[in-house]
């Protein structure tokens, strides 16, 4: 997988209706499904059918497919053996029989608790699937299993038919929240605003924005093989800007005086316009996969240098405008160290 690949339209507008997608994906799947295990009159498809929703009707990618259906198969067989090795040892002595399932079961409990749930659930439902499958008949336990696996590979195969990926949907959801920051902070300072702008319906949405982004983390980290900790060092990067341009929003409506001299101060005003720019050049750079804006480095530093001066000059004179500048540089360092952190994750570090 290419991670600094442009998004195309084409994936811009899967992504931006992808439960349609996924909802078009599974009924076809199903559809075709049935009619081939139909045609062929394989014995117990329905387990082909109940396997193959249950692998991608609760998700629609890729990055979750592989370990689900490997976790259903895994789950599926050790459950079907351990039901046949029931049968066989029922046929000697059912008190016997019995502790086996109570041992079996045991484990399905304790390893349902652990790191792969899903396989200690579905080695009990599986086992309890095999023991009362037709007066107990071994064959029909077997194909069971068989079924199931037959239903994880089609599940598999019609996932990799233009697979949705969470790391593509990921990097938009990414952008989205970029160029939201991006209009958030305009609202903040903007001139044409005559009182202090509520805040906090976008706030809210950012958040819920930022929740769905922790969501694909962990099937992103499967599809792309990059470290956790890359991915939630730019979640906290991002929750952090949150947090310093509510700050900054209430430091530049603090009180009459301080707004009119910050408004009136041709080096804020470069400076907050930086800052919004750079904003729409991360959002650029996770969408297109490509560096845009370093011809401005030259220009941002020397917008740093004047407001480092200045908060120099004030001392310990106005709190409000010392703080405001004081923020917008913290931002524009969270700037730079998040778009180190999305040249990483983008593997586009040997380009910029």
């Amino acid at each position: 997988m290419h991670l600094n690949q442009k998004i195309s339209n084409l994936d811009a507008f899967i992504f931006a209706n992808y439960r349609v997608v996924h909802g078009i994906r599974i009924s076809i799947a199903f559809v075709i499904t049935l009619i081939a295990t139909t045609y062929f009159e394989i014995p117990e498809r329905t387990w082909i059918l109940i396997t193959l929703f249950v692998v991608i009707g609760p998700i629609s990618y890729l990055g979750n497919v592989l370990p689900r259906a490997w976790h259903r198969v895994l789950g599926t067989c050790l459950g079907a053996i351990s039901g046949i090795l029931g049968i066989a040892i029922s046929q000697y002595s059912v008190l016997l029989m019995y502790i086996w399932c109570a041992v079996i079961i045991f484990l399905s409990a304790y390893f349902a608790l652990g790191k792969r749930p899903y396989v200690g659930v579905l080695i009990g439902i599986t086992l309890a699937v095999t023991l009362g499958a037709a007066n107990a008949d071994i064959d029909v336990a077997m194909w069971r299993g068989v079924d199931v696996t037959i239903g994880c590979i089609v599940a598999v195969l019609f996932c990799l038919i233009y697979p949705q990926r969470a790391f593509i949907h990921w990097r938009l959801r990414i952008a989205n929240t970029l160029n939201t920051f991006a209009k958030v902070y305009h609202l903040s300072y903007s001139p044409n605003v005559l009182e202090k702008p509520d805040l906090e319906p976008f706030q809210n949405t950012l958040v819920k924005e930022m929740t769905t982004i922790t969501t694909l983390t962990a099937p992103s980290i499967k599809e792309t093989k990059l470290k956790r900790q890359l991915l939630e060092a730019i979640q906290i990067q991002l929750r952090n800007m949150l947090s310093t341009i509510d700050l900054l929003n209430h430091s530049y409506w603090s009180d009459r005086e301080s707004h009119l001299n910050m408004l009136w101060s041709k080096s804020l005003k470069q400076c907050q316009q930086q800052v919004e720019q750079q904003l729409e050049d991360l959002a650029y750079l996770v969408e297109k996969g490509q560096v845009r804006g370093e011809n401005r480095v030259e220009e941002r530093e020397a917008i740093t240098r004047d407001l480092k001066a200045i908060i120099a000059e004030l001392g310990e004179g106005n709190s409000n405008i010392h703080g405001y500048i004081w923020l917008n540089l913290k931002l524009i360092e969270d700037l730079g160290n998040l778009k180190k952190l999305l040249v990483l994750a983008l593997n586009l570090s040997q380009k910029s």
